[in-house]
């Protein structure tokens, strides 16, 4: 529950930065002067509602002592179990996927980050079989990007892919 917390706050703080974020979009010159802050609005406002409400329901959790105080002490003592140590891995994994995305391409990062979430969830004895998958997956989603739909996605240093 803890470890909840934290990613809850953190959520609502992406929230605060997502809204005022929205706030410092420029406004358009042609036409509806507010329409490129819309749906960033609509979005914002939602994380920000969903934050709080998950963050009270957080708080409401905490174990209370005789006297009906919250004993976060209590609640620290719990392990750090599989699950919580999944999602850190789930969020390192999406910050370098983040950084090494226009670097070495679309194909090859997301190979990358998808071997590593495949073998975090799957384990490290079907890495073959994640490897294949994740190398499908990004060359076909490439592939139907760039000529199914006319999106460049960024190509890596081999020029093709």
């Amino acid at each position: 529950m803890y470890f909840s917390l934290i990613v809850t706050a953190i959520v609502t703080l992406v929230g605060v930065c997502y809204t005022i974020a929205t706030f410092l979009l420029p406004a358009a010159k042609i036409g509806n002067p507010i329409a490129p802050k819309v749906f960033p609005m609509i979005l914002s406002v939602s994380l920000l509602v969903i934050g709080i409400s998950l963050l009270v329901s957080e708080i409401q959790k905490f174990p209370r002592d005789k006297e009906g105080k919250a004993n976060a002490m209590a609640e620290f003592r719990n392990q750090f179990g599989k699950a919580e140590f999944s999602i850190v891995l789930t969020a390192l994994n999406s910050i370098v996927y983040a950084l090494l995305f226009n670097r070495i391409g679309y194909v090859f990062s997301t190979i990358i980050f998808l071997e590593a979430q495949l073998m975090v969830f799957r384990g490290w004895k079907t890495w073959r079989n994640s490897l294949l998958i994740a190398v499908v997956f990004a060359v076909v989603v490439y592939l139907l990007f760039d000529y199914g739909l006319g999106i460049f996605l960024p190509a890596s240093f081999l020029g093709f892919i």
